[in-house]
């Protein structure tokens, strides 16, 4: 007799999942519907709403502060909005980076853009100070550290400040890497 009452009940279960057998697969669907719609909005939103014309900036550079070089100044741009200054290079730097194995570093070749022409000389007299400062800056760095834009953008500002702690009367107002190799 209890072995009627299972049979029984297994094909009831067997009968309802049956009748409700694409019910699993709709959801999906809808899933995958509204996926797509909201990638479709977000590449809408990124690129400009489609008005034609370009995108306008969320912030304004005096709202963004702080996140720019100078303040008041966009992302990435000097306070000398003409020409820019004169440079140094500094030459290749070469660094072991800071991982477990100890088998990664980081080749980059660096150039100095100074706020004019009277700071070459004191650039100059101070290079080896300039670049013991940026290599104790990139050695203390992990691989992920040094890979990507924004990575790359957060050292560059670093190794702007580390270089201009050395200099007492100029100031160095950009570095420009023009390598950047991690292996």
């Amino acid at each position: 007799m209890a072995e009627e009452n299972e049979e029984q009940q297994e094909a009831e279960v067997a009968a309802e999942e049956a009748e409700s057998g694409g019910g699993g697969k709709v959801v999906l669907l809808i899933g995958l519907v509204n996926t797509l719609g909201l990638l479709g909005l977000a590449a809408y939103i990124m690129t400009g709403g489609g008005g034609g014309g370009p995108a306008q900036p969320m912030m304004s550079p005096e709202q963004m502060g702080e996140g720019s070089l100078v303040a008041g100044a966009p992302q990435g741009v000097p306070e000398n909005h003409g020409a820019p200054g004169p440079k140094v290079e500094i030459g290749e730097l070469v660094v072991n980076l800071k991982e477990p194995t100890g088998d990664r570093y980081l080749k980059t070749k660096v150039e100095l853009e100074l706020d004019s022409e009277e700071t070459r000389a004191e650039v100059e007299g101070r290079l080896s100070a300039i670049r013991y400062q940026l290599n104790l800056l990139l050695s203390g760095q992990r691989v992920a550290d040094v890979q990507g834009p924004e990575a790359i953008e957060t050292l560059r500002k670093s190794m702007i400040r580390r270089a201009n702690a050395v200099l007492a009367k100029g100031r160095i107002v950009n570095v420009w890497p023009a390598e950047w190799i991690v292996q």
